[in-house]
């Protein structure tokens, strides 16, 4: 329903919608998704099949100034089987895998390389360390306990429990750089059209591998978000007007968001909000005052529905902007959350009487969600009760609300639905697909296109 991530609280940013992941998920399994440290099953660490426990040190390839070893390639095999892949024993199978996996490091080291000499590319260390620990506590989770993962590790390759979370670590880091500079890469790239029978193709290709199709639920939705009244308004806007007297008198203004800035999400890095374009999730007003500026400009106080922000822009870069800014948050009362429920209760009546969504553009310019979404019922069964029970109820035609929905922290909102149409499980059809297949397509032409580009600018030596 609403991708609620933790960082997310006071920021401009718009909250995304959200809804299915597991049709993205499917079609990534379906394509070849990269590891993810800490991903795989809980089973042995050993070695793969028809492998020694003997080092081997032979360069396999030179990428620019990095080497990839025989023991790279032996380390990824190891991870196919620990995932429950088999390990081919024939040799010339052996070798034919052990290339393809080759082909992979090395485009990894090309984005690597490239990512590095990107100096607007920054991996905050507190989003590794959040994502570590996640990774770390499904290590613990798969082996039942931390000491059956030391045993493990101690007997199958060596490590100690801090060798291998540096190693897991510094697979993080090193993923988040790549996906960092990829995304990047995606917005300054020119699209790359797929025609309808390309799509169809892939899909035809993949028919007998896909999974059912879950049950589902689609509807519209509308959001209702309490607004701060005057007086809250009022008294950011002051405070936010003396914090400005602090940077015009020489303080900094990174020091100046870590002290006062109410988002949870940029404080820690000096309000640093990272790279966006027009029509990234921002909100208006927020997004019109950070694309009138020039780098290096200060504009405020910008008032939102979050409260008063100053907003830095730190650097330029085509249709691109990295953005910093200081929130000082505007509290929501009783008599604003009432408000807010009122006019969800008259949203509700006007949709029972056939009102579109549409007709609520001003709703929607402040959260601005997708219109409709469908979403599998098994999501909505994790959902509140008080939620789920109302939804999975439902008939289609029905309208259902307003509910309370936590946009984030100390951020509700009132939620009204119209069930449009509801599915039980069967078959995939290209219908149902064909959106994220023509994206997943104009992805992997982008980033072969990139990579391309990369090899034809870099040395690489394949040396097996």
């Amino acid at each position: 329903m609403i991708d609620r991530s933790p960082d997310a609280s006071l920021s401009p940013r718009a909250p995304a919608a959200g809804g299915s992941g597991l049709l993205l998920l499917m079609l990534l399994a379906l394509i070849g998704a990269p590891f993810v440290p800490g991903a795989a099953a809980a089973q042995e660490l050993r070695l793969p099949s028809g492998t020694t426990d003997q080092r081997v040190d032979r360069i396999a390839a030179v990428v620019g100034d990095s080497v990839i070893f025989m023991t790279d390639i032996e380390e990824e095999l190891i991870r196919i089987e620990a995932q429950g892949g088999d390990i081919p024993t024939d040799p010339e199978v052996r070798t034919q895998l052990q290339r393809e996996l080759l082909e992979g490091l090395v485009n990894q080291q090309l984005l690597l390389q490239a990512a590095a000499r990107d100096t607007m590319i920054v991996v905050p260390d507190d989003r590794v360390e959040t994502a570590l620990r996640g990774a770390w506590e499904d290590e613990i989770r798969r082996w039942g306990s931390e000491t059956a993962l030391r045993e493990e590790l101690d007997r199958s390759q060596g490590l100690s429990l801090a060798q291998y979370r540096s190693r897991l670590r510094e697979d993080i880091r090193r993923q988040i750089l790549i996906q960092t500079f990829i995304q990047s890469q995606r917005r300054q790239a020119r699209p790359i059209a797929v025609s309808d029978a390309e799509v169809d193709a892939f899909f035809e290709s993949q028919r007998a591998a896909l999974s059912r199709r879950p049950a589902t639920m689609t509807f519209h939705q509308v959001f209702v978000q309490p607004s701060p009244g005057d007086s809250a308004m009022a008294a950011a806007r002051a405070e936010i007007e003396r914090i400005l007297g602090l940077l015009r008198d020489g303080d900094d203004f990174e020091s100046l968001a870590r002290q006062y800035s109410a988002d949870e999400g940029s404080r820690a890095q000096g309000g640093d909000l990272g790279w966006y374009r027009r029509g990234d999730n921002l909100v208006r007003e927020f997004e019109d005052a950070a694309f009138g500026a020039r780098e290096g400009m200060v504009v405020g106080p910008v008032m939102t529905q979050f409260g008063a922000h100053l907003i830095r822009v730190e650097r330029v870069r085509g249709a691109e902007r990295r953005i910093r800014h200081i929130l000082i948050g505007a509290d929501v009362t009783s008599e604003d959350l009432d408000r807010a429920r009122a006019r969800a209760e008259e949203i509700r009546d006007r949709m029972r009487e056939g009102a579109p969504v549409s007709e609520f553009a001003e709703e929607k310019r402040n959260l601005p969600l997708a219109d409709s979404l469908e979403v599998p019922t098994s999501e909505l069964q994790s959902l509140p009760p008080a939620l789920s029970s109302q939804l999975l109820t439902a008939s289609e035609g029905d309208v259902v609300g307003p509910l309370e929905f936590p946009l984030g922290p100390e951020q509700p909102a009132w939620a009204v639905f119209r069930v449009v149409r509801i599915r039980d499980e069967g078959e995939y059809t290209i219908d149902d697909l064909r959106g994220q297949i023509r994206q997943r397509l104009q992805q992997e032409r982008t980033e072969a296109r990139m990579l391309q580009d990369l090899r034809s600018r870099t040395y690489v030596d394949i040396r097996i």
